[in-house]
Parts: C-alpha cells; structure tokens; sequence
C-alpha cells in the first residue's frame, strides 16, 4: 500500500523549490481527509496570487482562439500559472489534447491564426507577458506520462479551462499516481478508453502538415530538436518545453531530498 503521508512530504519538498508551500485544500483534492491531521503544521492555506488569477481569465478568454473544429478535447493551464507562482510578466503555458491525427494540422492552422491574433507567444516575441504558450499538445491516443516528481506535480496542479472533467480522463491513462502517489482513486475516474488508430485522410494530411512545419522551422532557424520532434510525432505528441528545465528541477529536488533524508 502507498503511504500517502510520504507522497505530501515528497510534494511538500518539491513545491519548496519553487517558494511554495502545499496547502491543505489541495492535500484535500489530491489524497482526501484522512491523513491530514498529523501533517496540518506542515500545511498552509490557499493562498490567492492577482497574477494567476489575472492570466487564468485571459486564457478563458482565448478559448474560442484554440478550437478548431470539433477536434480539440481538453484545454488546461500549467507551467507557473497552474503552480501559483506566475509573475506578472510571464506568459500562460497551455496544454491541448486534440483528436487522433490532427496535432500538426491544429498546431498549423493555430499558428495561422496567430498572424492576425498575436496572443500566442512565437520565438521572435521579444515581450511573452500575457502570452499563451502552447508548449504541449497530445493527440489522445498519448495521454500517458513518465512516473516521476516533475509530472506528479503538474498533472495535479494542471487547471483545466475546456472540458474540465476530461482531465479525471488524463489522469485515469496515467495509473502510476494512484500506485506511485497515492492519490484517491476519485480522481482517476474513466470513460471510453477505445482510441484505436486507423491510418485515414486526416493521418496522411497530418503528416504534411508535419513535414511542413518543420521545414519551416529549419528554413527560420529556430533550430529545433528534430529528433524529439519526430519521437514525439510518432507517439502522439509535440513538446516545445525545454528538456533540460524539467531535469534541472528533478536534480535539485533529488539533491534536496537526500540531503534531508
């Protein structure tokens, strides 16, 4: 059996990282009321940041901006404003989750739109303050995560903005949290898990729009990581998050956790 109480102190550990505490409303959310009382001194409460609440209602209003069609699933917030600690000039991270076969051709058409809009964050942006940064979208046939600190503590803090109850979805194609962390089982609750994957009409236009995209990128010198790209591609994702940010936070709170214990 998982011991809860050590996850918290695990995530406690973690947020510290970032300036943050954990509060208890959302110890509450992620593992229930249990076994609280012993750790309630190590517990704050929720506390309210202008700048996340400021850029979370930016977002909801960009939302018509992010659908295309009927193909896009789930929209939530992560990075900074879903952890809590956004500052004023930061941008918003966004994650879409969208239909088997479309993630090149909706990232394509997204950015199209950018020309006109300006409210996605493009590498020439000089300014990203307010700026949505579609730094992560999943076809949903990959919806599975690695086990580690890093991903527990986002997809726990993601908040979701477009088919809120999708995210219990996610969390349901990632069982690791429940076996790794604990967390109550509320929260992976599931629906249809069929996402069988047919080669079509859509499949081959995705995989111009890929092509596509990526000679542009190269032509543009925005020197991108063409074999994470085409990894990803191939499982059902595209990544422009940096690689070596998320391994730094891991290395320092590896450090930081054997040093206490």
């Amino acid at each position: 059996m998982v011991d809860s109480s050590k996850s918290l102190e695990n995530l406690i550990q973690f947020k510290s990282l970032m300036g943050l505490k954990v509060s208890s409303d959302d110890a509450k959310r992620i593992w229930g009321k249990k076994f609280l009382k012993e750790l309630n001194t190590k517990l704050t409460k929720s506390e309210v940041n202008p700048n996340v609440e400021k850029k979370t209602t930016i977002a909801k209003q960009n939302i018509p901006n992010l659908l295309v069609l009927n193909w896009v699933k789930c929209i939530c917030i992560s990075g900074s404003v879903a952890a809590g600690f956004a500052k004023e000039d930061d941008d918003i991270d966004i994650f879409v989750v969208v239909k088997n076969d479309t993630m090149w051709l909706y990232r394509g058409i997204i950015s199209l739109r950018n020309i006109f809009h300006k409210n996605i964050r493009t590498k020439r942006d000089a300014n990203v303050k307010d700026k949505l940064c579609i730094n992560l979208i999943s076809e949903e046939r990959d919806l599975k995560f690695q086990d580690d600190i890093f991903n527990f503590h986002e997809l726990m803090y993601m908040k979701p903005i477009y088919s809120e109850k999708y995210l219990t979805y996610i969390y349901s194609k990632n069982p690791w949290l429940k076996d790794t962390y604990g967390v109550k089982k509320e929260l992976l609750l599931t629906r249809n898990t069929n996402m069988k994957r047919k080669l079509s009409f859509f499949s081959i236009l995705n995989s111009i729009a890929f092509f596509m995209q990526i000679s542009f990128m190269l032509l543009s010198s925005h020197k991108p990581e063409i074999e994470r790209l085409k990894k990803n591609s191939k499982e059902g994702k595209i990544e422009f998050f940096s690689t070596q940010h998320k391994e730094n936070i891991v290395n320092n709170y590896l450090k930081r956790f054997k040093s206490i214990n």
